[in-house]
C-alpha cells in the first residue's frame, strides 16, 4: 500500500493503477465470494445453528414474517423536500434492509426454506424502489426522478445486503427475482462506482458522477466504500472487474484515515467512529480474506491509534462522552472485529462475545474469519487508567483511581469549531457521576434539512448557547477552524489533573483581551472545578451556563446549589469576584428530551472577572 503522505501529497491516489489491478486479480477467487460460505456448505452453518444465539436470530426472523414489509410511499420521500423531515421515510426505509439481513441470516442457520419466500419478496420490493438513495441525500430529487443517480450511505447498504443474499442463497431464490436485483445493483451502484473510479481526477469535486465521498475524510468514505466493494466481491462474475473495486479500496480509503488526528481521535464522536471505522474494519478484514493478505488497508500506521480510540474514548467502560453530533457508546462488535488485527488490545469480555452477536455481515467476518484462531485474551482488565489525553484533539478524560470506588468522571475539550459534525463547543465538558450524565455537553439533535444547511447553527443544541461555555457581551462562539483553543497548561498527577486553555479565539471578532478556562479534576475531593477568567477592552456582560438534563435547585446558601438527576445528587458551588444573578431556561430539542440551561451572569458589564463552578459529591 502506498504511503499516506505520498498519496495525499499529489494526485497519484486518484489514478487507477492497471498493474496493481492485475496483481490483485491473481489473488482473488475465481468466483464471487464473501467471508462466509453459501447456505449449501452446511457443516459451517450447522455449527452456528446449534448455538443458543442462533435460535434467537431465527425467532427474530419469525417475528419479521408476521409483519408486512414496511411501506415507503413517494409522499414520505418528498417530506424532506417539503418540510425537512427525515425520519418519516428513513424509519421504514432502514427497516426493509435490516429485516432482510435478519431473514437472510436466519435462513442460512435454519435451512428449511421457511424464510425464502419473504426474502425474495423483500429483495424485489427493494429492487423496485423509486430511489435507493435517502431523501436527505437527494435534495435535487435527481435520484427520485431518475435524472442522475448517485451512491449514498443508504444505497450502498442496500447493495451489500442484496449482494450477500444472492451469494449465500445461490440456487435457492427465483431466477427472475435474482436477475431483477442484479440489474438494479449494476444500474444503481456498480456502474456508478466504476464510472467515478475511472474518472476520479475529474470527479474529485462532486463532478459528473456526484460521488464526492470517494475523496472525503468522514464516515461516508468508509461506509460507502466498504459496502459497495464487498457487494462487488459477492456478485460480480468478472475477476478483473472485482479487482478494480479492490484496487480502488487501496487508494480511496486513504482520505478517510486522514480525518482522524495523529493520536486517533474522531471528532465526529463515538457514534460515528462505530459507523465509519466499524465499516473500515469490515472492509479491511474482507479484503485480507479475499486476497489472501495481498491487500491490507490496516498497514497504514494510523490504524492502531484509531482503533485505540474505541477503547480509550470512555469515561467508564462502555460509556463515552457526547461531543459533536456522533454521541453514543462503543459498539463491542467493533472491538471484536479489531481483535482480529490487534488482539493485544482485547480483554476477556471482548474475546468471549458470541460470534453470532451482530448483524449478518459482522457474523460473516467473525464466525468465518480469523477470530477463532486467536489465542485466548488475558484476564478481564480491572478498568481504564486515571486519564486519557488526546493531545492533538485537546481532549482530556479524567477518571478516579482504579478500584478506588470513585464515581466522578469528566471529559474536557479544547479543539476548534471546524471539526467534522461540529458543534460550536470549544471549552465544553461532560460530567458523569455514578453512571449518570449530570452536567455539560447536551449532545445533538434529530437531523432535519436545517441540520446540514447554512442554518445549522441556528440550533441552540449545535451553537455554543446550549453548551457549557461562556456568552460574552451577548455573543456566541463562531464557526470554523480559526475558532480554536490553545493549551496553556496540562499538569497531570495522581492527585489531580489541571488543564488550562485559552479559548478567546473561539469568539472571533468578539474575542476579549483574555479568556482562559481552567479545569481542575481533583481525585482527593472528589471534585471538579471549572474557572473562567475574562478581560475586555471595554465593559461587557459575562455569563457562564450550567447545562443539564437534571434539576438544579437553590439551597439556603445563595452560592450553593443541588444538582439532581436519576436519584444522583451533586453539590454545585459558585465562586465569583463580582455580583451575579441566576436564570433558568428550557432548550427544546424536538424528538428528544429538553435540556435545561442555568446561567450565572454578572449583574452588570465588567472589564474583567472570574467565575468558578465547583462540582462535588453531596455529603
Amino acid at each position: 500500500m502506498v504511503a499516506v503522505s505520498v498519496l495525499l501529497a499529489g494526485a497519484i491516489w486518484l489514478t487507477p493503477n492497471a498493474e496493481r489491478v492485475a496483481t490483485i486479480e491473481r489473488t482473488l477467487p475465481e468466483k464471487p465470494s464473501t467471508p462466509a460460505p453459501p447456505i449449501t456448505e452446511r457443516a459451517h452453518w450447522d455449527r452456528l445453528a446449534s448455538m443458543p444465539e442462533g435460535q434467537g436470530i431465527v425467532k427474530r426472523a419469525a417475528k419479521v414474517l408476521e409483519t408486512p414489509i414496511p411501506d415507503c410511499p413517494d409522499a414520505l420521500y418528498l417530506e424532506f423536500s417539503s418540510n425537512g423531515n427525515r425520519t418519516g421515510y428513513e424509519k421504514p426505509y432502514h427497516r426493509r434492509a435490516a429485516d432482510l439481513g435478519v431473514l437472510l441470516l436466519a435462513e442460512c442457520l435454519e435451512n428449511k426454506g421457511r424464510f425464502l419466500g419473504r426474502i425474495a419478496t423483500q429483495m424485489e420490493t427493494i429492487a423496485e424502489e423509486r430511489s435507493w438513495t435517502m431523501p436527505a441525500h437527494d435534495s435535487s430529487l435527481s435520484n427520485f426522478n431518475g435524472t442522475r443517480l448517485t451512491i449514498d450511505l443508504g444505497s450502498a447498504n442496500r447493495a451489500l445486503v442484496l449482494a450477500y443474499a444472492i451469494n449465500w442463497l445461490e440456487g435457492k431464490l427465483p431466477e427472475a427475482a435474482v436477475a431483477k436485483v442484479r440489474d438494479e445493483l449494476k444500474r444503481r451502484v456498480f456502474d456508478l462506482y466504476l464510472a467515478a473510479y475511472r474518472d476520479a481526477a475529474k470527479d474529485r469535486k462532486n463532478g459528473v458522477h456526484g460521488n464526492w465521498w470517494m475523496f472525503t475524510y468522514n464516515n461516508w468514505n468508509a461506509v460507502c466504500n466498504s459496502c459497495v466493494i464487498r457487494a462487488a466481491l459477492a456478485v460480480i462474475e468478472s475477476r478483473q472487474v472485482r479487482a478494480q473495486f479492490v484496487e480502488s479500496a487501496e487508494r480511496t480509503t486513504v482520505p478517510f484515515l486522514s480525518g482522524f488526528t495523529a493520536d486517533g481521535y474522531c471528532s465526529e464522536g463515538m457514534g460515528y467512529w462505530n459507523y465509519g471505522f466499524g465499516h473500515h474494519l469490515q472492509l479491511g478484514l474482507a479484503l485480507r480474506q479475499a486476497t489472501g493478505g495481498e491487500v491490507d488497508i490496516f498497514k497504514d500506521q494510523k490504524n492502531p491509534a484509531v482503533m485505540r480510540y474505541g477503547y480509550a474514548y470512555a469515561l467508564e467502560r462502555g460509556v463515552s462522552p457526547y461531543f459533536a453530533d456522533g454521541g453514543g457508546n462503543v459498539d463491542i462488535v467493533n472491538l471484536c472485529l479489531g481483535r482480529q488485527v490487534w488482539p493485544e488490545l482485547a480483554d476477556a469480555k471482548i474475546a468471549n462475545t458470541p460470534v453470532l452477536y451482530g448483524s449478518y455481515e459482522v457474523v460473516a467476518l467473525r464466525a468465518f474469519g480469523q477470530e477463532e484462531g486467536l489465542p485466548p485474551a488475558q484476564a478481564q482488565k480491572t478498568g481504564l487508567p486515571t486519564r486519557t489525553f488526546f493531545a492533538d484533539a485537546q481532549v482530556l478524560i479524567s477518571r478516579p483511581e482504579p478500584d478506588s470506588g470513585g464515581k466522578l468522571y469528566v471529559a474536557m475539550k479544547g479543539g476548534h469549531n471546524g471539526e467534522m459534525h461540529n458543534h460550536n463547543d470549544v471549552g465544553s465538558y461532560y460530567l458523569l457521576y455514578d453512571g449518570v450524565a449530570m452536567s455539560g455537553d447536551p449532545g445533538g439533535e434529530i437531523y432535519t434539512r436545517r441540520t446540514f444547511s447554512k442554518d445549522r447553527y441556528v440550533s441552540k443544541m449545535l451553537n455554543s448557547y446550549g453548551h457549557p461555555v461562556p456568552v460574552l457581551g451577548g455573543e456566541l462562539q463562531e464557526t470554523g477552524r480559526k475558532a480554536a483553543a490553545k493549551v496553556v497548561q496540562s499538569d497531570f498527577t495522581d492527585a489531580r489533573d489541571v488543564y488550562v486553555i485559552d479559548f478567546g479565539a473561539a469568539y472571533g471578532k468578539s474575542a476579549p483581551e483574555k479568556l482562559v478556562r481552567t479545569f481542575v479534576y481533583d481525585r482527593t475531593g472528589p471534585r471538579f472545578k471549572v474557572t473562567d477568567e475574562v478581560r475586555f477592552s471595554t465593559p461587557k456582560s459575562f455569563s457562564v451556563p450550567l447545562v443539564t438534563y437534571g434539576k438544579l435547585s437553590k439551597t439556603a446558601d445563595p452560592d450553593v446549589f443541588t444538582l439532581v438527576r436519576n436519584q444522583r445528587k451533586l453539590t454545585v458551588r459558585v465562586q465569583a469576584d463580582a455580583p451575579w444573578e441566576f436564570s433558568e431556561e428550557t432548550i427544546e430539542n424536538p424528538g428528544r428530551p429538553s435540556v435545561t440551561r442555568y446561567a450565572f451572569t454578572f449583574t452588570g458589564a465588567v472589564e474583567k472577572g472570574s467565575l468558578t463552578l465547583v462540582y462535588e459529591e453531596d455529603k
